[in-house]
């Protein structure tokens, strides 16, 4: 007898099956890697004992440091004859933790982190997250990885046992099958992002396959901490109509990464940080060499370790959604959005994360369209993005644009011409009571809304090049812990130039302002100077107010959805920037949407969507400080009101009139239309719904603005779902005329992405509007209430045209406009 703990496989006869001892040599080429980050450990001393049945323990007593990203070991010398390893540690809990882990003289033979105190392995067995193997003679390390909150440090005691005995059998273990057969192109919904017993989890891979079963899964990838023991343990129980893909989370003290589509026993390193040069590339290398798939795991969870630093557009996708919705993975879309933004095809996933029992697998999940149930088909979908991620197997979320004949889903390709339509649509099902949003990279451009049958469709029309890409997302309108709504599903993008072809530069979207004269005469472009010095000031949204001093603010939306203010005084340059703090008073808010408009008495009113979709307001001086802070806007049931009585919208415009209150119109997050008045004294008046065109009754669109005149009327640009811009009058005696459709310049009506508008004193309205074709143009709606011919305004250099994407016009006494619009080169 050894004197080994008995395992019931030990009398085993191995029978056919791969063995570990090749495997295991190939872990020499991996321990240079894994220990070389891990210094010899500080030993206070070792004791050794013996005791019967032929063991020999080994006690070392060490100390370590206060601090988190370090990494030590305690090497042993095993000679022949030794047939298993037991390691047990000793720590006071309240000093910090102590991960272990081990390497033998062939490489990497496990890792349990912080999950157990001890373990055991050889040839026939091992604890979960341990390899079993040939216990060969030579040199072994017990890894360890202090993490010290105690600043005196942390004293440890590690003892390790070598047993003795004749040679244990090794037990094989079952391949995993690379497809399910029979299942050819399609949907298939899987999770990537899933613990067992060998890591930090609660299940067996037994119950994580009947869970994934339970849960509708057609594949899950088991992704357990910094081992390669998960995918050596399946003995017996393949499962045949579920296919597993084995991975690993790689949890370095920098950010957590999943490496998916791993070959059984390979095994990837954690021990390094961004400041190793090359040395994470590597990994990633090794990954996609295997044919696998590299992703950020949670990389905005503030927690030490596993908020990201290894950069972003080095992996192949993000993990964009991590278990129940928190503010965390609200975190995580905006920052993927934002690499959207300037061009970067990364896929965006979703995963449950689940580690116990009580962990639901499957929620979230991701939807993949792949050419086949296998593993080289499904890592491929993913990659480019044909998926997206839902909360349950019970919604379903068919997103898709269509042009020229042809029609595109997420992760696919639809170039579109300059002048080109684009018809987004988006039908949901299983999602009661949601929202649907439709997002590029000028924001929310439509929303529409779920029954409580869980049914709801979204149509957008879009221009040409004017938007990069297009997603939804499907969110329900009630608290989760950390947030005021929930994620439903969230798709990812579809493109509209193809990937050879550079988008234009996001760069290149910048501020600038623009004066039309009262002769009707238009002055050259300046772009609006940027932020400490920089030339000029990116961004995706611009509005502009005229005061009565000749003083104009201008309101730039930054691509960081960033709310920046800057003043120009008369014949003065524009003053420095100042970025408005968010709502709640917090400093870094982002907004999604933002306007502007000056009152008699010199001051300015903002109205902005923040990022969790609720609008909220602000007053600031003709100096351009804020005189409060950001409030929310009420709501109210039927205007789609959100918890606490605040109002829920996607995009708003405000305007001011001459007796000092302001008329606010906002596309809610029922999809339609809304007025609201906010009255002298500062209060509100209640939300009205406004009819559509011709007896519609509502009306929804992507883009508005309005504007108050000097007899107290008030004037509403809107752009619909099908691109065409309507107007609309309220009559100072508070009612309304019908929307109509803008005369086009060669059509009935006339398309734009952006719209702006202004009232001037001799009672005209000037018209601005970003055009189908990406190009600025202009036109008066006269006292009378007909409509002159629309004009290009000039380009940057006074001729040409001048191209935006987003616009906006204000008016000063002395007869002139100034416009702020985003220019797109």
């Amino acid at each position: 007898m050894d004197g080994s703990p008995p395992h019931p496989a030990a009398h085993r006869d191995p029978g056919p099956g791969p063995g570990r001892r090749d495997l295991l040599r190939l872990g020499t080429l991996l321990a240079a890697g894994g220990l070389a980050a891990a210094v010899p450990a500080a030993l206070a001393r070792a004791d050794t004992a013996t005791g019967g049945g032929g063991e020999v323990t080994t006690t070392y007593r060490g100390h370590s440091p206060y601090g988190f990203d370090q990494w030590a070991s305690v090497g042993f010398d095993v000679p022949d004859g030794v047939r298993r390893i037991s390691v047990a540690a000793a720590f006071d809990p309240a000093d910090g933790v102590l991960d272990l882990g081990m390497f033998g003289p062939t490489g990497f033979r496990g890792w349990s982190g912080g999950a157990r105190r001890e373990f055991t392995l050889s040839g026939s067995d091992a604890t979960p997250g341990y390899v079993p193997g040939p216990i060969g003679a030579g040199r072994w390390s017990v890894a360890l990885g202090p993490i010290v909150n105690d600043p005196a440090g942390m004293p440890w005691q590690i003892s390790v046992t070598l047993h003795h005995g004749p040679p244990l059998p090794e037990v094989p273990y079952d391949v995993l099958p690379g497809a399910v057969p029979g299942r050819g192109p399609g949907w298939y919904r899987g999770d990537l992002h899933l613990h067992t017993v060998h890591s930090d989890g609660g299940r067996t891979t037994d119950q994580l396959v009947a869970a994934a079963r339970a849960a509708g899964m057609h594949f899950i990838a088991t992704s357990d901490h910094n081992t390669s023991s998960t995918g050596l343990s399946w003995r017996g129980n393949v499962p045949a109509d579920l296919l597993v893909l084995n991975a690993e989370e790689v949890t370095t003290r920098h950010g957590h990464w999943l490496a998916v589509g791993l070959p059984q026993g390979e095994w990837v390193d954690w021990h390094y940080g961004p400041a190793d040069a090359g040395v994470f590339d590597r990994h990633v290398r090794q990954v996609r060499g295997l044919g696998g798939l590299a992703v950020a795991a949670h990389p905005m969870t503030p927690a030490p370790g596993s908020f990201w630093e290894f950069g972003l557009d080095r992996v192949d996708a993000l993990e964009i959604w991590n278990g129940p919705w928190t503010l965390d993975d609200a975190a995580n879309i905006a920052v993927w959005h934002g690499m959207l933004c300037l061009g970067q095809r990364i896929a965006g996933l979703g995963n449950s994360d689940a580690h116990g029992p009580a962990d639901a697998v499957g929620e979230p999940h991701n939807v993949v369209h792949a050419a086949g149930l296998s593993r080289p088909e499904i890592l491929d979908a993913l990659r480019r993005g044909r998926s997206y991620a839902a909360e349950n197997t019970g919604v379903t979320v068919d997103f898709t644009a269509a042009a020229h004949g042809a029609t595109a889903g997420p992760g696919e390709e639809l170039p579109l011409a300059l002048f080109e339509a684009v018809d987004v649509t988006a039908e949901v099902s299983g999602a009661p009571d949601a929202v649907i949003t439709l997002h590029t990279e000028w924001g929310v451009m439509a929303v529409a809304r779920t029954g409580g049958d869980g049914r709801g469709r979204l149509h957008w029309r879009g221009w040409g090049r004017g938007s990069l890409f297009a997603r939804a997302e499907v969110r329900r309108l009630k608290p989760a812990s950390t947030t005021l709504d929930q994620l439903v599903a969230v798709t990812n993008p579809i493109w509209f130039h193809a990937a050879g072809l550079a988008p234009y530069d996001a760069g290149q979207r910048t501020l600038v302002a623009a004066v039309r004269a009262a002769d009707g005469s238009w002055g050259r472009h300046t772009a609006l100077p940027g932020v400490q010095g920089t030339p000029a000031v990116a961004g995706v949204g611009a509005s502009v107010a005229g005061l009565p001093d000749g003083t104009v603010l201008t309101l730039g939306l930054g691509t960081d959805g960033g709310l920046w203010l800057t003043t120009r005084k008369p014949e003065g340059a524009p003053g420095p920037w100042r970025r408005l703090s968010g709502p709640h008073g917090r400093d870094g808010g982002a907004f999604l949407d933002a306007a502007i408009a000056g009152f008699p008495d010199g001051s300015g009113e903002i109205v902005a969507v923040a990022a969790d979709g609720t609008l909220h307001h602000q007053r600031v001086t003709a100096a351009g400080t804020a005189s409060g802070r950001f409030r929310p806007v009420p709501g109210d049931a039927s205007a789609g009101g959100r918890a606490g009585g605040r109002r829920g919208a996607v995009r708003a415009a405000v305007a001011a009139l001459p007796d000092g209150s302001a008329q606010v119109v906002a596309y809610g997050t029922d999809g339609a239309l809304h007025h609201r008045i906010r009255r002298t004294d500062g209060t509100w008046t209640g939300w009205t719904r406004l009819t559509g065109r011709a007896g519609a009754p509502a009306f929804s669109g992507q883009a508005l603005a309005i504007a108050g005149l000097l007899d107290g009327s008030a004037q509403v640009l809107a752009v619909g779902l099908d691109g065409t811009v309507h107007h609309r009058v309220r009559r100072p005696d508070g009612t309304w005329t019908g929307f109509r459709p803008l005369p086009g310049a060669a059509a009935p009506a006339v398309a734009a992405g952006s719209v702006g508008i202004a009232g001037l004193p001799d009672g005209s309205a000037q018209v601005a509007a970003v055009g189908r074709d990406g190009t600025a143009r202009h036109c008066t709606r006269r006292p009378d209430g007909s409509w002159t011919a629309w004009a290009r305004i000039p380009g940057p250099d006074g001729r040409g045209a001048f191209r935006a994407g987003r616009i906006a016009v204000a008016p000063l006494p002395d007869g002139t406009l100034h416009l702020a619009a985003v220019a797109t080169g």
